[in-house]
């Protein structure tokens, strides 16, 4: 399956999660992330502005491919109601549920989506003047088989030196997404360089992420150790060290 929606992938422009579900105005989307063990799960979307307020809920994919996020359309999680209205100050319910394969049986422990949730510009019972400012939100979903309990990430960690940059790439052989944040690499001599100081992203079970780092790749050309917290614990690891072909 993946195969054919690859053909259709579009590059995922906003992977890290929206921080609260708060805004003083307009769209609320809320819980910020969530897990499907059932058949089916809840986004609540509020209206914080005085207006009545449109939106468009949209369900993809979450792959990653060749060390990047993508999006493909998908039909294994349908969002409805796909198109909303909320009035001021009030909620709307919308039921993401499971089809086909991914209703019936899960091979693997998780399988990841991006529900992109869009404001549509302009209140239909009031005339607009000037300039009209709407929001998007992309939350990660995951679908999760209950058969895998304990399942847990499993992360190789590489710095690749091409010329004088460098990369992070993080292969994720595990069965379960690794969250990535508060990055820093310990050189040989114990010197920290800081790689990200909120969140750096997601690795996918059975992918690969790569991360350019900040720093020449003179900084890492010793190798070192990732310190890193991975899921919410901190924790190191040590990093291998290799060069792009020339």
């Amino acid at each position: 399956m993946l195969s054919t929606l690859s053909r259709k992938a579009i590059t995922l422009l906003a992977c890290a999660a929206i921080p609260s579900a708060a805004h003083a105005q307009g769209l609320q989307v809320s819980p910020v992330s969530l897990e499907i063990p059932e058949r089916s799960g809840v986004l609540r979307l509020g209206n914080g502005s005085d207006g009545q307020l449109r939106a468009q809920v949209r369900v993809y994919r979450w792959i990653q491919t060749d060390g990047e996020d993508r999006m493909v359309e998908t039909d294994e999680l349908v969002a409805s109601p796909p198109f909303v209205q909320v009035a001021p100050d009030a909620e709307q319910v919308i039921r993401l549920v499971r089809f086909g394969e991914a209703a019936l049986a899960m091979n693997e422990c998780e399988r990841s989506y991006r529900v992109v949730v869009d404001e549509l510009p302009g209140d239909p019972g009031k005339l607009q003047t000037g300039l009209q400012y709407v929001l998007r939100y992309s939350v990660p979903v995951y679908l999760l088989n209950p058969a895998c309990e304990n399942a847990q990430p499993d992360l190789h960690w590489e710095i690749v030196i091409d010329g004088d940059g460098a990369w992070l790439n993080v292969v994720n052989s595990g069965q379960t997404r690794a969250q990535l944040a508060a990055a820093s690499f310990i050189s040989s001599g114990g010197d920290f360089v800081t790689i990200a100081n909120g969140l750096l992203g997601y690795v996918l079970p059975q992918s690969e992420r790569r991360f350019e780092l900040p720093r020449t790749a003179e900084t890492f050309a010793n190798g070192g150790q990732i310190e890193v917290t991975l899921n919410g614990t901190q924790q190191r690891a040590n990093v291998a060290l290799a060069f792009a072909d020339r």
